[in-house]
């Protein structure tokens, strides 16, 4: 192939890969937003209207900060007062970290029927409670890691096709 085809093919890549990732990062941000079902401060007696279905349970706080650290915190049916099982995450927790907030799924559960939720946590300060939420979201890390290899995908078509652009016109 001749080098002017090779100075127009790497451009081309450069603006598609560019304009990949910003639709990408654009995706991951909607699935982020849309997912979540409901969001309470972190403290007793706060109350969740949650449709049934299955959700994941995530705490939301500042990044780098110690506030849940000894907490214990738990659902119940507002109107019985049943305790709603959240079984644990171990392996497959989800974390999503901005500049000065990030929100890591803890748990999840499932609700047979649409229900209005009490919110019960012990453990943790009153300045802590005004800085934190409970956070009850959709499962969404099929969505994540699919979003993740598209970034890094799209991410390696914009940096090549900036260094074959650089290289094709200003190396002979």
């Amino acid at each position: 192939m001749s080098a002017a085809l090779w100075g127009l093919l790497f451009p081309l890549l450069f603006v598609a890969g560019a304009v990949a990732l910003a639709r990408t990062i654009g995706s991951l941000l909607r699935l982020l937003d849309g997912a979540v079902v409901a969001r309470v401060p972190a403290r007793s007696g706060e109350r969740l209207s949650v449709p049934a279905g299955r959700y994941d349970l995530c705490i939301e706080g500042r990044t780098f900060s110690a506030d849940f650290l000894g907490v214990r915190y738990a659902l119940h049916e507002a109107d019985g007062g049943a305790p709603i099982l959240v079984h644990r995450k171990y392996l497959s927790r989800t974390k999503v970290s901005g500049i000065s907030s990030t929100r890591v799924g803890t748990g999840w559960f499932e609700l047979a029927r649409d229900c209005e939720l009490s919110l019960s946590v012990e453990g943790m300060s009153p300045k802590a409670q005004q800085r934190a939420s409970i956070v009850v979201q959709r499962p969404i890390g099929a969505g994540i890691a699919i979003r993740v290899v598209a970034l890094v995908l799209c991410g390696c078509a914009t940096i090549g096709g900036l260094v074959g652009s650089v290289h094709a016109w200003l190396l002979p």
